[in-house]
């Protein structure tokens, strides 16, 4: 009994003790708490959301504009810097007099100090390279952020693309190759075949490697095209095939080629169609032709009366008529000779043929004359012996 009324007062201060050091720990933990939320800075106030604006492609001589946005929220600005590769070539410091610096760059290029400020900055003749920009917040914090962007001078082609090798007719079931090239540009223009509008599959489209020309630091690009002329490919009875080049989203350029359906036909002086499959192609302006969108349209380029022409086409007629039949002529009264000789041949070869068949005709009716009468004599023998072979057969029965 004295041994529990010792423990029991052990043991209420074990857990009076144990509570108390439950209490420190959770007033320590609330303490490290409030110290965090009020001694360390709000960050949601700090510069931030840092972003470029770089044209991806400029066209050469053409100027950029290059913009750096940032939020500075509860900040001040301490500086923001431009630069091209590792080399700064401005510089903006608000507390400073000068705000604006401008460092020599190589390359060419120049920035406008009217046109560029804290957020912009104006490039003349900018070159092709990778621009970074870089922003700093003001004491205490100094948050700095850099971001980058690339951006590309064009060389733009002189003309358009131009397409060859195809011809202004084909027939259904005839193959379509034809070439698109786009001569002296940097970097070389993306080329894309259309059929009445309508992309090209890549099988039917072969791209050649980018030639470049090392004299005038320009490439060229050339694109093949390859298929077989459907019935669905002709609307209408022709056919528009296109081909597209780009460079980024800075050129496009389109040469079309218009292709007519060649249908076979029956001309009227007998001669084959296939004579005269491209009529179109061996035209000049000079002949009264003329080319649109590579098409050739007929237009004619006397447009006063045309009774006279109309006339004169008439007198060429019945002039080629007249040589017709004055060549019929001499050419009759020439072999008319030689005719009647062949066709006396002809007249003897046919008489002998018809005696030579009258003989024939004649020997086989002797053939067949002599045929009959054997054919009686043989009859009249055999009634002969039938008749007699009673008697015979009497005699010889006496006789034995």
């Amino acid at each position: 009994m004295e041994v529990s009324k010792v423990y029991k007062p052990c043991v209420q201060a074990l857990r009076l003790a144990s509570n108390r050091a439950t209490v420190q720990s959770t007033w320590r933990k609330m303490l490290l708490f409030i110290g965090i939320f009020f001694f360390i800075p709000d960050t949601s106030t700090a510069l931030s959301n840092v972003s470029v604006s770089i044209p991806s492609a400029v066209k050469r001589g053409d100027n950029a504009i290059l913009i750096c946005n940032y939020n500075l929220e509860y900040e001040n600005l301490y500086t923001v810097k431009w630069y091209r590769g590792r080399r700064e070539f401005y510089r903006y410091t608000p507390k400073e007099n000068p705000a604006l610096k401008i460092f020599p760059a190589s390359g060419g290029y120049s920035v406008d100090m009217a046109e560029s400020n804290a957020t912009h900055v104006f490039i003349r003749n900018p070159t092709s390279g990778k621009y970074s920009c870089e922003v700093s917040a003001d004491a205490p914090s100094f948050n700095t952020f850099l971001v980058s962007g690339e951006m590309e001078v064009v060389e733009l082609p002189t003309q358009r693309p131009i397409i060859t090798g195809v011809h202004s007719r084909y027939r259904v079931g005839d193959v379509i190759n034809g070439n698109c090239s786009s001569d002296f540009s940097k970097p070389a223009a993306n080329l894309t075949w259309w059929i009445n509008d309508m992309q090209v599959p890549p099988h039917s489209v072969r791209t050649f490697g980018t030639q470049r020309h090392f004299s005038e630091n320009l490439e060229s690009a050339i694109a093949e095209i390859n298929f077989i002329a459907t019935l669905q490919h002709f609307i209408k009875g022709r056919l528009k095939l296109k081909c597209s080049a780009r460079i980024y989203g800075i050129y496009v350029q389109e040469a079309e080629k218009l292709i007519e359906e060649d249908r076979p036909r029956i001309l009227a002086s007998g001669r084959s169609p296939e004579l005269n499959m491209y009529p179109f192609d061996h035209l000049s302006d000079t002949e009264g032709f003329d080319e649109h969108n590579e098409l050739y349209l007929t237009h004619y380029n006397n447009h006063p009366s045309a009774a006279p022409g109309e006339t004169k086409e008439l007198e060429s007629q019945l002039l080629k008529v007249a040589i017709a039949f004055l060549l019929i002529a001499a050419t009759n009264s020439l072999f008319q000779p030689t005719i009647a000789a062949i066709a006396q041949a002809a007249e003897g070869r046919c008489l002998q043929i018809a005696n030579k068949r009258n003989e024939n005709a004649t020997e086989n009716q002797f053939f067949l004359q002599q045929c009959q009468i054997s054919t009686a004599e043989i009859n009249l023998k055999t009634k002969c012996v039938k008749e007699c072979e009673p008697t015979v057969r009497r005699m010889l029965f006496k006789t034995r």
